[in-house]
């Protein structure tokens, strides 16, 4: 049984309002498992897609019970048609054969995502047994972006045993899955992304500091240092515009980040150096190391990767996820969903959409 603070925290307000989330990769081991728990503590129903023959024989090899679990079966499922009709009028799609649009909803992520589109579920977990491609596509493409953000980017979130570090042991980061090489502008849509998410999971200001291998103008002016100074300015201005309330600085090492003795020698004044509770990478390579790293050598557990910028809750988790991952994961879109219109009040679907 799981048995983290975080979760258990995140379990304690779904249970008051229960989220459907749906996993396309149904026969997943993994998968299997975490979705029946998630069922089973009562977190929301969950819909694993996939053959049903399939499903319920891994649910068998898995010793666990498929109750309040739907499995459906996107070849056969109910709302193809209206899936195929939506498919048609996106741009560049027009000119598909049907039998062609039909083959693509096979796809189970791609049926997901238009569940989700449709809000015949409230937040999407994929990725286990997928490459990252085949999961961001089509969340990309089908699922639209909030306006104040540039560029969808991502979040991974740290549990440490050391309470010391940052909210009393909890830490997000971002972006390790995404954008390869941020501009200024991209980098301040992650740093607000990840301040809104620290609100939206503990209801609390964020602490965020962009990471550089500079603090402060400690190493030489470079464009490397100057793309993370540009971007902690615009990350100030965007959350101020946004109206998410946030402690923003850069360029910080990540020593000056995270501990207060290094800050008071590096970044005197600062009110994040020390205290930072988010962090953000300078490029997908650092942030995607330094999460692998920590995951191998260090005692954290991790839940990511956490989809920013995007209207409705997904997440796209690493093939090395095991299950508490993927069950925590699901706990935070579940509850994202429940406290994402407060946050952002924009419409999360089409006026045309049906409703379940």
């Amino acid at each position: 049984m799981h048995t983290g603070t975080f979760f258990l925290s995140l379990a304690e307000k779904l249970v008051r309002h229960p989220k459907r989330i749906v996993f396309p990769e149904g026969t997943n081991p993994q998968v299997v498992r975490a979705a029946a728990r998630y069922a089973h503590l009562r977190l929301g129903p969950v819909v694993l897609l996939g053959k049903p023959d399939l499903v319920k024989k891994q649910a068998k090899m898995q010793k666990v019970d498929l109750d309040r679990v739907m499995v459906l079966d996107p070849v056969h499922g109910q709302d193809r048609q209206l899936f195929i009709d939506h498919f048609r009028t996106q741009p560049g799609n027009e000119k598909l054969k049907v039998r062609l649009i039909e083959d693509r909803l096979s796809d189970p992520i791609l049926y997901a995502t238009l569940m989700l589109r449709f809000n015949q579920v409230d937040g999407l977990v994929a990725g286990v047994g997928a490459y990252s491609g085949s999961v961001l596509r089509p969340l990309i493409k089908m699922i639209p972006r909030l306006p104040q953000f540039s560029r969808i980017s991502s979040a991974t979130i740290l549990e440490c045993p050391d309470k010391t570090i940052g909210d009393g042991g909890l830490l997000i980061a971002g972006d390790a899955a995404v954008v390869p090489t941020p501009k200024p502008e991209e980098l301040a849509a992650t740093a607000v992304g990840l301040a809104a998410l620290k609100l939206q999971l503990t209801g609390r200001r964020a602490r965020v500091a962009l990471l550089s291998y500079s603090t402060k103008g400690s190493a030489a002016v470079n464009e490397e240092t100057k793309k993370v100074i540009e971007a902690t300015k615009k990350a100030q201005i965007l959350a101020a515009k946004i109206g998410i309330k946030a402690d923003i600085d850069g360029e910080l090492q990540i020593d000056a980040a995270l501990n207060p003795a290094k800050a008071k020698l590096k970044a005197v004044g600062s009110a994040v150096a020390g205290r930072a509770d988010c962090l953000v990478f300078p490029d997908l390579s650092a942030g995607n190391i330094a999460i692998k790293s920590i995951q191998q050598f260090g005692n954290v557990r991790t839940y990511g990767n956490i989809l920013l910028g995007l209207r409705l809750p997904a997440a796209e988790i690493s093939r090395g996820a095991d299950e508490e991952e993927v069950l925590g994961v699901a706990a935070i879109v579940g509850l994202l969903a429940v406290e994402y219109r407060k946050l952002y009040p924009e419409p999360n679907a089409p006026e045309s959409v049906r409703t379940q």
